[in-house]
């Protein structure tokens, strides 16, 4: 039986950055929203301490995360990356007993997950992401009612956030920033911003996306003028006085998805006014 586990892409490229393009043992830390299973950002460890054949997260990596999470409390830890040699693409015993005394420390999460990541180039199983330098294998570990650490692949959804908004920044010669987490009466959303001279969008993708349309506000800012009033235009949208206008999306499954973010705010109906 599977599990499951939603995952951002730009999530997936940091990691291929700190941990599969090096040798192993590297890792970091996965984080998300609290109580869903999205993974949105992650931590690196490069202060772990490591051999060709272990990994254990460092005080430093320790002290970051309690910062993140003090400082964010919408965010928890949702479990630990680490590499292994090539072929060793499952947790080992070490890991089992590591995931277990986690588990047992932060009850409260109620899951572990815990990707491995190798040094392969081929992709057989549903569990597993290919990345430039390596391959992702992807488990989640549970407390059964015995004590024991019982552990399952992930099937794994990967939202395609950084990629659709990389080209709609290019598009528009605007600046997109990070994806991060937000919550909107009770639902959690990835939240991407994207920046123009006199025009912010805010862009907030449910974890059904691209299947599913992302709410997208666009917000004028001080430097407003003539130009940002064309782009608005462009969209569809009329000029308003209104500082924040949302642009309601026509949503069709029929254009390929890697195209639809962008054809439906090209495509977006004037508001009602």
């Amino acid at each position: 039986m599977f599990r499951h586990i939603s995952i951002v892409d730009s999530v997936l490229a940091s990691i291929d950055q700190h941990v599969a393009a090096h040798p192993p043992e590297r890792g970091g830390g996965l984080l998300g929203p609290l109580g869903l299973p999205l993974i949105a950002s992650f931590l690196p460890d490069s202060n772990a301490i490591s051999t060709a054949t272990t990994f254990r997260a460092s005080p430093t990596f320790q002290r970051m995360l309690s910062r993140i999470e003090e400082a964010e409390p919408n965010l928890e830890l949702k479990g630990i990356v680490h590499s292994h040699a090539e072929g060793v693409d499952h947790p080992s015993r070490g890991d089992a007993a590591a995931f277990a005394d986690s588990l047992r420390l932060t009850p409260w999460l109620g899951r572990f997950v815990n990707p491995i990541v190798t040094n392969q180039n081929r992709r057989t199983e549903d569990h597993q992401v290919l990345l430039p330098n390596g391959l992702m294998s992807i488990f989640v570990s549970e407390l059964t009612p015995q004590g024991s650490v019982d552990v399952r692949p992930a099937r794994v959804q990967i939202l395609p956030v950084g990629r659709d908004c990389a080209k709609l920044a290019t598009a528009l010669g605007a600046q997109a920033f990070t994806p991060s987490t937000v919550e909107v009466e009770g639902v959690g959303y990835v939240s991407v911003v994207l920046r123009t001279v006199g025009l912010e969008l805010k862009l907030l993708f449910p974890l059904l996306y691209p299947i599913q349309a992302p709410i997208v506000l666009a917000e004028r800012t001080d430097e407003f003028h003539s130009r940002t009033s064309t782009l608005l235009h462009r969209f569809g949208v009329e000029h308003r006085n209104d500082r924040i206008l949302p642009l309601p999306l026509t949503w069709d499954l029929n254009v390929p998805a890697e195209s639809r973010l962008a054809r439906a705010l090209h495509a977006a109906p004037n508001p009602v006014r």
